[in-house]
């Protein structure tokens, strides 16, 4: 990339307008009484959706009464059983994105990764229901030390992908009694947006909406010397934004982001991720914190940021690419 390539691709990206989260509403009563699409709106809220709704609570708090490593291999199970059944386009998709990350896969090997990918979707989702159990008692910490006194002397932004369980990430750091934020892309499932509020908020972890409203809050404990976790790989309209994956440097997503506010508040960057061992056994790695190297004129340096940022998420993304929850959206 030149450097009329990155000015050129900065100017596209700043076009992108900030917006703000707002929860969709609920079709009142009136919108039955209309007909047409308005009912049909109504009834799919109100009828057709909670059905859903109603089998995503039943089996989430079912889980709850199992063991731990029982409830995940029962979702491991489930992962295996759907995903290539049911889940087709996805499912290919997976097999196109592990293959192009790794081309040296054999027909055999990709096999073996696709059903690894069934296995950790199914086994992410049923393990909403025991996530306290395993970040207390099945996860090994590497390269964590300091951690805690590296945080207490100034602002940190932890940076993190979806890999494996990323719940039980976060539920790590609060375990360790840092005080931690996160923002997060509210699901569409009002059953699954339920579940993540009352896992998160019940084990006080601090939530910041998405979007425009999120920025000056998070700055605000930046400033304060608080603790953000934000992961920075993204599939936004099924399509991956983040990592790269060899494609062209763009400042559409988290990069940009945390790297303005890194430099605007002066924070340590801490690279961290979560990665499954074997059935629900897992280890969290931190890897070294570092800062931004000095430059003057954050804009102009913005792309290279970014490109650093990158670097390192997509490294650990290469590692785990059959435990990215990612891994089935489209290039």
């Amino acid at each position: 990339m030149t450097a009329g390539d990155e000015g050129d691709e900065r100017v596209v990206a700043s076009k992108r307008k900030a917006w703000t989260y707002e929860p969709a509403e609920a079709p009142p009563l009136a919108d039955f009484a209309a007909g047409g699409n308005r009912r049909k709106a109504f009834l799919h809220y109100w009828i057709f959706e909670n059905i859903d709704n109603a089998v995503d609570l039943f089996f989430y708090f079912s889980f709850m009464l199992l063991p731990a490593s029982v409830c995940s291999d029962l979702g491991g199970w489930l992962g295996r059983l759907l995903a290539p059944r049911f889940h087709k386009a996805a499912y290919g998709r997976a097999a196109a994105n592990l293959k192009m990350i790794k081309p040296e896969l054999t027909d055999i090997e990709l096999q073996q990764l696709l059903e690894a990918y069934a296995d950790s979707q199914g086994r992410q989702m049923a393990e909403y229901s025991v996530v306290p159990r395993l970040a207390r008692r099945r996860v090994r910490m590497i390269g964590t030390e300091g951690l805690i006194e590296r945080c207490s002397q100034g602002p940190v932004i932890f940076i993190a992908p979806h890999i494996s369980n990323w719940e039980v990430l976060w539920h790590c750091l609060l375990d360790m009694g840092l005080d931690v934020t996160m923002n997060y892309d509210p699901p569409k499932r009002r059953s699954r947006h339920y579940i993540v509020n009352r896992l998160r908020k019940g084990a006080g972890l601090g939530i910041l909406k998405p979007g425009r409203s999120f920025v000056r809050p998070a700055l605000r404990i930046l400033e304060n010397g608080g603790n953000l976790l934000m992961f920075c790989d993204e599939g936004f309209n099924g399509h991956i934004r983040a990592p790269f994956l060899g494609r062209p440097v763009h400042l559409e997503g988290n990069y940009a982001l945390i790297a303005r506010m890194a430099r605007k508040t002066n924070a340590l960057i801490y690279p961290i991720y979560i990665a499954r061992e074997k059935g629900a056994q897992f280890a969290l790695r931190g890897l070294k914190p570092f800062m931004l190297p000095e430059k003057f004129g954050v804009e102009e340096h913005l792309v290279q940021d970014v490109a650093q940022l990158n670097a390192v998420i997509e490294s650990m993304v290469r590692l785990h690419p059959e435990q990215w929850y990612f891994v089935d959206n489209r290039l």
